[in-house]
């Protein structure tokens, strides 16, 4: 499994580092407007996350108790990170009340469908393609983006780039566990279920991400 994850990582590494959006952020050339815009669809994938995991932790019982009682875990450390982006984007002077009544772009929607399905009528396994895809690429982006993007518009980094920044350490931990639970899992149906959902969600980022203004 592990072989089959590098794998996986560089496949779809290479394509996210090639859109202008991503290219822009890590340069220093990504405007205060567009990273507002960013962080506007990044809020309904933060909000309903936890909303995610707590379907498919019921859908365990007894079955899948390593399962559940990672979700159980993970739940309880991310309740609450919405709040995080609200404040971010009151930090960059955009009013946040009315941020989670704003419908999401497109790719957003169809990431956040396509992980209810998976959830309810797949397997309860493939909440974990979501959250890998979401934390490797908050490890490995979070914090550069915010760096740079700060720098880019003169912005001091304690203010609109807390949840970026933070999660980058965060995730880091986050990643090593959750891979030691994917790696635990040896049935080979749940394997292909779970590359099966990573694969989307890095396809379903990546529109999200290229649906963005390009600088």
């Amino acid at each position: 499994m592990k072989n089959i994850l590098n794998k996986i990582n560089e496949r779809h590494r290479l394509q996210i580092e090639a859109l202008p959006q991503l290219r822009s952020m890590l340069s220093g050339s990504y405007s205060k407007a567009s990273y507002t815009e960013f962080m506007l669809q990044l809020y309904p994938i933060v909000s309903n996350f936890c909303p995610l995991m707590a379907p498919a932790a019921g859908r365990c019982a007894d079955r899948h108790s390593s399962l559940r009682h990672y979700l159980y875990e993970h739940i309880a450390e991310e309740q609450g990170h919405e709040a995080m982006v609200l404040t971010d984007l009151n930090q960059l002077d955009y009013p946040s009340a009315n941020v989670p009544n704003q419908r999401p772009s497109a790719p957003v929607q169809a990431m956040l469908a396509f992980n209810y399905y998976a959830i309810d009528r797949i397997d309860p396994h493939c909440v974990l393609g979501m959250i890998y895809v979401l934390e490797l690429t908050s490890a490995g982006y979070g914090a550069k983006v915010a760096r740079s993007v700060a720098q880019a518009i003169d912005h001091p980094i304690e203010r609109g780039f807390t949840f970026l920044d933070s999660h980058a350490t965060l995730d880091d931990d986050h990643l090593a566990e959750l891979i030691g639970l994917i790696q635990s899992i040896e049935a080979p149906p749940l394997q292909e279920k779970i590359i099966e959902s990573i694969n989307m969600n890095f396809y379903l980022l990546a529109q999200m991400i290229g649906a963005l203004p390009k600088a």
